[in-house]
């Protein structure tokens, strides 16, 4: 037969320390344990709800880095009334005693209180609690915080051998945001494109069309049937958190140097407007009166990586006063370098700008409306260096050797 009377001692213990968990006037009487890296933790299962929508808050104990053995714990919670309510506590299993659990939608207050009869817990993470809750049909940001107060946690972990965890220095608190509707957010904010006129299109850019709020969300894209201006895709449809990449793309084929602009409309939750702007250089600048520009120069014409490449143009002013010239040089249709020139009137000044290029290939050259070429060669090829005289050269002392050898054979044969 059990002698009930053996656990009398240990459910005395219990009662006083549960006791002394459920009396809020009197926590100074629990002993103070080290400081140790321990506490509570709230964590909600969703960060944004809808509209009368269900779900879980998580309760913890987190104790990793003391592993004592926790064999009683009170917990005490605040939380928003008004914008959440709880519909019911379920608590661990693993706590075998549950002296409490209450709660109260008007006050906005949880309070669980359990203990471990006959035994203790040293896992590191300690699940304490699980408190079902609805959102009501507000919208705002619900708060969850554990009750503290200075020097003294009204929210309390026991242990068998330190008592009341008193100096733990984590405690998680965890919020809720209700009524968060499907937000549509674009980044960039506004695209910028550059070009130049007759060259080839600018590249293609990004924007990125993300549901920052919860639920889905369905968008559509428009940019008021703006010829130059294309986007791909169109629509789509996004879930919560969720983000999707559109491309941008302009066509400036048959435009003229300008500046241009359109608006790209995206709409969704709302709308949400996104301003494109396009500018279109002049290939070739226009000249102040009395200023000319002739005789592009590109020397050397063939080089290897990296070698110098100069080329200029000569600026003349058959005008009576002294001018200013803006010289924009051109590589492959991109800008590469710019120089801004003062010509005094009846003279003519060179302008020079020099260059260099790593990668083998040709490179099209345009300097005040005139335009050439020079090519970058690979190492190790007949191009560096050598020109058509080299080869020449090269391949009329090879006719010699042979020349030479087959006359030196065949008199070698006679003598014999």
């Amino acid at each position: 037969m059990v002698k009930l009377w053996k656990f009398v001692p240990i459910l005395i213990v219990l009662a006083v320390c549960l006791g002394l968990l459920l009396v809020p006037a009197v926590p100074t009487t629990l002993a103070v344990g080290p400081p140790w890296d321990a506490g509570l933790v709230v964590t909600p299962s969703k960060a944004k709800v809808g509209f009368n929508e269900s779900f879980t808050v998580d309760v913890s104990i987190d104790n990793s880095d003391d592993n004592d053995d926790v064999n009683t714990v009170g917990v005490m919670i605040n939380f928003t009334p008004g914008l959440i309510n709880v519909t019911g506590i379920t608590v661990d299993p693993l706590w075998t005693l549950v002296v409490s659990q209450a709660y109260n939608n008007t006050a906005g207050t949880i309070t669980v209180a359990a203990g471990i009869l006959g035994s203790s817990c040293t896992t590191s993470s300690v699940p304490v609690c699980t408190i079902n809750m609805t959102s009501n049909n507000i919208s705002g940001i619900a708060h969850l915080n554990i009750v503290t107060q200075p020097g003294v946690r009204e929210s309390a972990v026991l242990t068998v051998l330190h008592g009341d965890i008193l100096n733990w220095n984590m405690v998680v608190n965890g919020t809720v945001g209700v009524g968060v509707s499907p937000t549509i957010a674009v980044s960039p904010d506004s695209l910028t494109f550059n070009a130049i006129e007759g060259g080839e299109d600018p590249p293609d850019q990004m924007l990125e069309v993300c549901n920052s709020g919860n639920g889905t969300v369905d968008w559509s894209l428009s940019d008021g049937g703006t010829a130059w201006l294309g986007e791909t895709p169109t629509s789509g449809s996004l879930a919560e958190d969720q983000c999707e990449d559109v491309t941008v793309s302009v066509d400036v084929t048959g435009m003229e140097a300008g500046d241009y602009s359109a608006t790209i409309t995206i709409t969704g939750s709302a709308q949400v407007q996104v301003p494109v702007y396009l500018h279109i250089e002049s290939a070739a600048p226009v000249l102040p009166a009395g200023l000319s520009a002739s005789s592009l120069s590109i020397t050397p014409q063939q080089v290897e990586p990296g070698q110098e490449v100069t080329i200029s143009i000569n600026v003349a002013n058959t005008g009576g006063e002294t001018g200013s010239y803006d010289a924009i040089l051109y590589i492959n249709g991109a800008v590469e370098d710019s120089q801004s020139v003062s010509v005094a009137a009846g003279t003519s000044k060179n302008v020079i700008f020099t260059v260099s290029k790593s990668k083998a290939g040709v490179y099209d050259v345009s300097l005040a409306g005139q335009s050439g070429q020079f090519e970058v060669v690979g190492t190790g090829g007949f191009g560096g260096g050598l020109g058509t005289g080299g080869i020449v050269a090269i391949v009329v002392i090879v006719i010699v050797l042979i020349v030479a050898l087959f006359l030196i054979l065949r008199r070698t044969r006679k003598e014999v």
